[in-house]
């Protein structure tokens, strides 16, 4: 984990968002266009087809904008460095330990559950706001996370914080 770049890390970030806003455009442009395909016009008063379409096409955009905002968000995140007993808060490189397994997060206020891969090792972005994030916010090193999950509780020791 010391040689993890969080800068690197928030632009491989980036570049994920951008080839998915690019993708969930593409998808947009599509279902709008099939508001008006004459495959959906409707047959009689209670053909929904045209109506089912244009909801799709709305989810759609509105995912782009989501997807949007996340990128306008990433990039004002500042790069912050922690020290040993500082609090764990956003911009937080943390690696935890569980039992005989070791997991790295990046504490993002966005794009919580994706997993970045910098050289050989995988980053889990995790949000204030899921489970774990709300376990370790506030903590510092060598203190222990408990989160609650369907398994049942898990602990966590939090082994370093950058």
């Amino acid at each position: 984990m010391d040689k993890m770049d969080k800068r690197a890390l928030l632009e491989a970030l980036r570049s994920r968002l951008a080839e998915e806003r690019a993708a969930m455009t593409r998808i947009a442009r599509d279902a709008a266009a099939a508001v008006t395909h004459e495959d959906n016009k409707p047959e009689n008063d209670k053909d929904m087809r045209s109506t089912e379409a244009s909801y799709i096409a709305r989810g759609q955009a509105e995912r782009v904008r989501e997807v949007e905002r996340s990128l306008a968000l990433l990039g004002s995140i500042p790069v912050r460095v922690f020290a040993p007993d500082d609090k764990i808060a956003l911009a937080a490189l943390v690696e935890l330990v569980h039992g005989t397994s070791k997991l790295v997060c990046f504490v993002l206020p966005i794009a919580g559950g994706q997993r970045i891969r910098i050289g050989g090792d995988e980053v889990q972005i995790v949000t204030p706001t899921s489970p774990l994030g709300k376990a370790l916010m506030g903590l510092s090193e060598g203190d222990d996370a408990e989160v609650s999950t369907p398994q049942g509780t898990k602990v966590y020791q939090v082994a370093g914080v950058r």
